[in-house]
C-alpha cells in the first residue's frame, strides 16, 4: 500500500509516517519507484506509535524501545511493560493531584459562600 493508504487506515498524515521513519520508527519502506510501499505491519506499527503518543509517551521514549528492537533483532516487549507501568503509575498520581485540585475548589467555594452569602458580607 502507498503512504496515503497507510495514512488512511492509521488516521497519521504522510507527514507523519515519514517522519515516524526518518527517526527509525519505522523500518525504511520498499520502493516502488519513487512512491514508498508499506505493509500490513506498519499499520499495527503506526497505530501503536499514535496510541503510545496519545497516552503520553515521546517520540524520543518511542525511540528508545525502536532502537532496542534493532540492536537485538525482536522488540523488547518487558522493557515496554515497565515503561507502560511506569506511565501508568505517573497517571495514577496525576489523578491524585486532580482530585486535591477539586478539594481545593469546593473548599475555595464553600468559604466564599460562607463568607459572602451566610454572613452577608460586601466585597
Amino acid at each position: 500500500m502507498y503512504i496515503g493508504e497507510l495514512a488512511s487506515l492509521t488516521g497519521a498524515t504522510p507527514k507523519a509516517i515519514r517522519h515516524y521513519e526518518k527517526l527509525g520508527l519505522l523500518p525504511v519502506a520498499k520502493r516502488k519507484g519513487n512512491y514508498r510501499i508499506y505493509e500490513e505491519i506498519d499499520v499495527k506499527s503506526v497505530k501503536m506509535i499514535r496510541l503510545a503518543q496519545a497516552v503520553g509517551f515521546s517520540l524520543s521514549e518511542l525511540y528508545d524501545l525502536s532502537a532496542l528492537k534493532y540492536k537485538n533483532n525482536r522488540f523488547p516487549v518487558e522493557i515496554a511493560q515497565q515503561l507502560i507501568q511506569k506511565k501508568n503509575q505517573q497517571i495514577i498520581e496525576q489523578k491524585k493531584a486532580l482530585n486535591r485540585l477539586q478539594e481545593d475548589l469546593k473548599q475555595l467555594e464553600d468559604e466564599i459562600v460562607q463568607t459572602y452569602i451566610t454572613n452577608k458580607i460586601s466585597a
